[in-house]
């Protein structure tokens, strides 16, 4: 196993740690999303973030977890402001228009990962067809999406 310091990378990283008590998997699961949604809004408001979780299917629970909390905080910020509703609605972490969101959901078999998406959060795993990780792989590395949720097959 190797251990490089944050420093020796090609592309300067921060790394954030924080601890959760909860001893049982799925509760302690579930008690990591808000904290994690509000350390991006907190330090990656507008940078590219992986969250990194250890099964498959969490990847999938913590991608809809986040976009919950997600349109949670926009109608928070829409009811402070007098604002409209839905009208007013804005998806932070997608940086790409309706059209491209479309045409993209053609090609992805997926049908969770092509709802995550449209909200800018990829989920990755090695359960996923190559080409759906392919297509999410490509829309993180343009910015398309800002968050990837992911298991380790990224992390090699």
């Amino acid at each position: 196993l190797f251990n490089f310091k944050p420093s020796v990378r090609p592309v300067p990283i921060k790394v954030y740690f924080e601890g959760f008590p909860e001893k049982h998997y799925c509760p302690r699961m579930a008690t990591m999303n808000k904290p994690s949604f509000k350390a991006i809004m907190t330090h990656a408001r507008e940078h590219p973030t992986l969250v990194f979780v250890s099964s498959r299917r969490q990847t999938r629970l913590t991608a809809l977890d986040l976009i919950s909390l997600m349109a949670a905080d926009q109608q928070e910020k829409i009811a402070q402001n007098g604002g409209d509703g839905f009208l007013d609605f804005k998806k932070p972490f997608l940086h790409m228009d309706t059209e491209e969101i479309s045409m993209l959901s053609e090609f992805i078999k997926d049908e969770n990962l092509k709802h995550t998406i449209q909200f800018g959060v990829g989920m990755h795993h090695a359960g996923l067809e190559e080409s759906d990780r392919k297509i999410v792989e490509d829309l993180f590395v343009k910015k398309k999406i800002q968050i990837l949720v992911t298991t380790s097959t990224l992390a090699w």
